[in-house]
């Protein structure tokens, strides 16, 4: 388990100290001394509307129901801690195991251990939440975990949880205790509205750098190593002849409706979660056709391994961004992914 620092300015990700594999640990600005009991009528500041046992539980019960499901390869057994996308997601890639085993290794499983909570202060419905949760495969990397409670009834549960990226500064957050303001879609304080940067992120992911001419969007991994596989494949389909003779390959990213969570960070920015929904088209030139080879997973999938029209694959992928304010300036960073496979087609 990875231990918290104590006594310092920071509970998530970027006082300095690193985690194994060059992450940087969690980290969350400490609070101020409580003040003296007023002799009055309370104070009403605002306060965390869980605590971090509490939020222990909702990671442990998330981690059961996940690794529950996936071991009975029953999306079902996800609820009610696991909703929207990921219960989509899981329910597809149990679809790719049944026809191809080795999908199994593919998912992603965040574990039981709580590293830092960061919750609303609010008192209105729904509340959210982000939890950085340990990897459940020992030494692995922590997830951003987003978390939803529909009513006071209802159960935080989790609609998906981001990777956090390797060698990325991360901002730091309120500590546990105070709290974190929520922040909408639409919140204008910041360097770009969430909304306009989880869709910007999306036409980075397609287009590559031409879609952001302000280069408001910093580099990170699973943007280069996506565009570093297409273009591997790219010249694998073309292999001996010239430049999109035979095939061309490329993904289109669109950005899911209902599923965000903003939460301010001590920048005055903001983490914020989305899901990102990609189908990447390989379309044949007429006449050529493409074979792959016999242990490609996806064309277990499918059933054949030679195409002559199309060969098709989607995927969805929770994401998480840090935005810093507006006042401060800087880059729309974003902090994590997770992708997961969902079908494959071809003919």
């Amino acid at each position: 388990m990875i231990s918290r620092p104590v006594g310092r300015r920071g509970l998530l990700l970027g006082a300095g100290a690193l985690l194994g594999g060059g992450l940087l640990s969690a980290c969350s600005s400490e609070p101020a001394p409580p003040p003296a009991p007023p002799t009055g009528k309370p104070l009403a500041e605002p306060t965390p509307v869980q605590t971090t046992e509490q939020f222990g539980t909702f990671v442990t019960e998330v981690n059961a129901a996940v690794t529950a499901a996936d071991e009975a390869r029953d999306a079902a057994l996800l609820a009610p801690r696991v909703h929207g996308s990921a219960v989509d997601f899981r329910t597809a890639a149990y679809a790719m195991i049944a026809k191809a085993a080795e999908w199994a290794e593919d998912l992603k499983v965040p574990g039981a251990e709580l590293i830092v909570p960061m919750t609303s202060t609010g008192a209105e419905f729904p509340r959210v939440a982000i939890a950085l949760v340990e990897d459940s495969v020992e030494g692995g990397v922590p997830y951003f975990m987003a978390l939803r409670q529909e009513s006071a009834r209802a159960d935080y549960s989790s609609w998906g949880w981001a990777q956090q990226a390797v060698g990325i500064e991360m901002p730091t957050v309120p500590h546990e205790l105070v709290g974190s303001e929520q922040v909408a879609p639409d919140a204008d304080d910041l360097v770009m509205t969430p909304a306009a940067a989880l869709t910007l992120y999306a036409q980075v992911l397609t287009d590559g750098d031409a879609a952001d001419a302000d280069d408001a969007l910093a580099p990170n991994p699973f943007q280069t190593g996506t565009h570093e596989r297409i273009q591997t494949e790219r010249a694998e389909l073309n292999q001996g002849v010239e430049w999109d003779e035979a095939a061309t390959i490329r993904e289109v990213y669109t950005v899911k409706d209902g599923e965000f969570v903003g939460l301010r960070t001590d920048d005055g920015g903001a983490i914020v979660m989305g899901t990102l929904l990609s189908t990447r088209t390989v379309t044949i030139k007429d006449g050529a056709t493409m074979r792959y080879a016999e242990d490609n997973k996806y064309t277990k999938v499918i059933g054949k391994k030679e195409f002559t029209k199309e060969y098709v694959r989607e995927y969805g992928t929770h994401v998480a961004l840090h935005i810093p304010a507006a006042e401060g300036g800087g880059q729309v960073q974003p902090i994590g992914a997770t992708q997961t496979a969902l079908s494959a087609r071809g003919e």
